[in-house]
Formats: structure tokens, sequence, C-alpha cells
């Protein structure tokens, strides 16, 4: 009997060729690296064995043929997600940067930020390179506040970064459910929390956009302005929370930080210009919006959140309504185009990082 010879899908063939197109005409050999892809699944539920649409071979059953270049993007990341599970344990992950201690000398500056995750996170950044320290011994409290559907972003990436796989989507339904923000980006609970500190002084910096919260922040503090590089991607969230889904089936849950800190020090490991200007530049439209059916309980919470800072008295900088939503009539989807660039740059890098076999 003749052997038979299974030819590669669709799917498999427009990743491969994909990966090829975003290697450039000076890579590498990439040989070992699509043969990975050509014996890798597609996890989860989708298209299965696709076709190509070769003349005269009809197909009475199963998946109808398609062309490759026509195939939802959807269908690719799924599969590059796969590709990434298989390769990316078997890198070391990052060491953890070290941490500040908690004990200042007396006469350093001494401030505490709390609100929106990565815009705390790189405002943080800068204050620590000014020779400011965070502390919790009697520092100067500073709440970052930006529109909620942008909150709501930052702390959808700092969960997923910690092993979250929930959707945009549905991270909104919860919240919704709940009737309130999560805890870390909950203005209204934290300033509560926070006042009446004695000697402990407040600031609330509300801002639109993470230039104009650095600028309101370093006033407040005393502090030289701060150059903000990047405070997220929204397809990287998407790309990661697949990923921990995945890594938590196959290498078990004690795996998914490492795997997801490992993936995220691959994609922002070039910090040049042109990529910082790349991503400033981006337009509003990359970003997350609210999905439809949670943009008025996004308003009435903004709309909340706002009235309370106005009638409790706070040393609040900046405009209270920068709160609420922006006025949009996008999908409130991630841009699967963009999770699939980010993906497939990702198996590149994890291959030459020392994913060969």
């Amino acid at each position: 009997m003749a052997e038979t010879t299974l030819l590669p899908d669709a799917i498999h063939l427009e990743l491969v060729r994909r990966i090829n197109l975003a290697a450039g005409p000076d890579a590498n050999d990439l040989r070992g690296l699509a043969d990975r892809v050509f014996a890798t699944a597609a996890p989860g539920r989708g298209l299965l064995d696709v076709p190509l649409p070769w003349p005269d071979a009809p197909r009475p059953f199963g998946t109808p043929a398609m062309d490759p270049s026509g195939l939802p993007e959807e269908e690719l990341v799924r599969l590059t997600v796969g590709v990434l599970a298989h390769l990316l344990p078997g890198l070391q992950p990052p060491a953890p940067t070290a941490q500040p201690s908690p004990w200042p000398a007396p006469w350093r500056r001494r401030f505490r930020l709390h609100g929106a995750p990565s815009t705390v996170a790189a405002i943080r950044s800068g204050l620590l390179a000014q020779g400011y320290v965070e502390t919790d011994w009697r520092p100067t409290h500073v709440v970052i506040a930006r529109p909620v559907e942008v909150m709501m972003a930052e702390q959808w990436a700092a969960t997923v970064r910690n092993g979250g796989i929930l959707k945009w989507s549905t991270t909104w339904r919860r919240a919704q459910a709940a009737g309130h923000l999560p805890a870390p980006i909950d203005v209204t609970r934290i300033v509560e929390r926070l006042r009446d500190r004695r000697r402990e002084p407040l600031h609330v910096v509300v801002a639109r956009d993470a230039d104009r919260a650095a600028a309101l922040a370093t006033a407040a503090l005393g502090a030289r302005p701060i150059d903000l590089r990047s405070t997220g991607d929204a397809a990287l969230s998407d790309l990661l929370r697949r990923l921990n889904r995945l890594t938590g089936l196959t290498q078990g849950q004690d795996r998914v930080r490492d795997v997801a800190r490992t993936l995220v020090a691959l994609l922002e490991e070039d910090r040049d210009d042109a990529v910082v200007a790349r991503r400033r530049t981006a337009p509003p439209a990359g970003m997350p919006a609210t999905p439809p059916a949670s943009l008025p309980w996004a308003r009435d919470v903004a709309a909340g959140m706002a009235e309370r800072l106005r009638r409790d008295g706070y040393a609040v900088h900046g405009d209270p309504d920068a709160l609420g939503p922006t006025d949009h009539r996008l999908p409130g989807r991630i841009d699967r185009e963009r999770t699939l660039e980010l993906a497939v740059t990702a198996l590149l890098r994890t291959w030459h990082w020392g994913g060969q076999p």
C-alpha cells in the first residue's frame, strides 16, 4: 500500500507565509520554525483542516476550501498562540526588577501612586529616576485617574500580565455585574481610603491622555517633567490572555506568569525612537473602546466619580469630567489584525532568542 502524505492546510500555509513576510529578505533559516508550525494543531474552536481551493477538486463534505489570503485573522491567531505555547516555556523568563527599599531616608522625597496601572507604572519610573522614593511611610499620595475605558484597559493589561484569561468584553460584564470598577481603578474608593491621613497629602490627577496625567502628577509633587514612552497595547493584552489560557492547560497554572513575563519581555525589548514614535502616533481607534452594551453604565460610573470628587473637596488637578468614556461608534472589540501582527513578531523573536530545538 502506498504511503499517504498529509499536506498542510490553508491556515498553516498562510501563517508560514506571513512569518516569512515579517522576517524579511535578510532572515536566517526558518525551516525549523516552519516545521514547528506544520506540526502544531490550532487550539480551541474554529475551522479545521481548511483545504486549498484547487481547481476540479470538489469538497462534498467537511470544511469548505478557502484561499489562504482570505482566512479570518482569528484562525491565524489561534494557530500562532498554539505554536507560542510550544516554544515559550522552554525560554528562561527575565529576572524580576529589583524593587526600591520601602524605608527611605527621612530627607528623601516620598510618594505613593494609585490608579490607572500602566500610566502609574510609567510615571513611577520617571519619578524614581529623579530620586523620589515610593513608600508607605508618610508619602504624598497621588491618584491617577483617566477615562473609565482607559483605566479598564490598563487594569485588564495588568491582570493578564499576572495570568488573567478574561476577554475584554467579559471584563466589562463582570464589573457591571459587581456595580463598580475593579478596586485598583475605583477612584472614589481609593480617595476615601486615603483621605484624612495625618501628614500624608492627597492629590487626584484627572486627564484624558498619559502625557497630561504625567504633567499634572509631577507638578503636584514638585518633580521635573517626565517623557512617557508607552502605556500599553490592547492587542498585547489580547495575545497574553489567549496564551495564558493555553499555558495553564498544557504547562500548569504555576507556569502561566513566567511564560507571560517572557512574552512581554520579547515584545517590549525594542525601545528605540522609531518604535516609540509609531506607538505614540497610533490612531485613537487602536485603543479598546467600551463595549456598546456597557457604554451607558460606564457613563453613569464616570459621572458619579466626577460628582464625588467635586463634592468632597479633594485636591483635584484636571477636569473630573475627563473621566467620562470617549463617545464613539466603534465596535468595542480588539483589532485582530494587530493581535496577529504581534503574535507573528513574538514567534520570530522566540525562535531567534532560543526557541530552536
